[in-house]
């Protein structure tokens, strides 16, 4: 049976994208963020990914298409679709199969190079990705955000949902855990300890 604090996850997400938002347009960022996103953009990921997205993410989207998440640029979803077609296209044609993953102390995440139940949601220059996870490891949970690295694929330090991550980022921006470094344009802050169980 869910708790109470898992079936509102939409309204949490989308409460803490607000707050995110709100203190990264004011401290950080030069330009508005994205509009809400296209319903259109939505059902064509849910399409590509054979099932319901979750609702905290499509939440999250319909705020803003695409947030920030940590130092990584936020991806729509229809920049989603695209980046999760690219990987799977790779899956299928067996590009991933000699290469190595990160060795996982905790098995929170299948030891895959790719998955085909993984969500892209933000991405950096070197097309390192957050995700969200939908068919985790035995020790991990439906929905948890996920760290992928193009050298060493999956990875994460808990298996906290995206509702869960969204407030915890806003809490650490709002509380001054994370300095902007104006030279490069990035923000410096404890990125990984917001994904671990508390």
């Amino acid at each position: 049976m869910a708790s109470p604090k898992d079936s509102n996850r939409p309204e949490r997400a989308a409460a803490a994208t607000r707050r995110v938002a709100a203190w990264l347009q004011k401290n950080a960022l030069e330009e508005p963020l994205r509009p809400p996103v296209r319903a259109a953009s939505v059902q064509a990921l849910a399409k590509a990914l054979g099932k319901p997205l979750p609702p905290e993410l499509v939440a999250m989207w319909q705020v803003h298409d695409g947030l920030p998440i940590f130092e990584y640029a936020g991806l729509g979803a229809a920049a989603s679709r695209k980046m999760r077609a690219g990987l799977e296209s790779l899956r299928k044609k067996g590009k991933f199969d000699d290469h190595e993953v990160f060795e996982q102390s905790t098995p929170r995440v299948k030891p895959v190079k790719w998955h085909e139940a993984w969500i892209p949601i933000a991405e950096d220059g070197c097309g390192n990705l957050y995700c969200i996870d939908l068919a985790p490891g035995r020790a991990g949970r439906v929905g948890q955000v996920i760290k992928w690295e193009v050298a060493g694929g999956p990875f994460t330090t808990g298996s906290a949902d995206l509702a869960t991550v969204l407030e915890r980022y806003a809490d650490a921006l709002e509380s001054g855990r994370f300095e902007y470094l104006a030279d490069s344009g990035i923000y410096d802050g404890p990125y990984l300890d917001l994904l671990g169980d508390r």
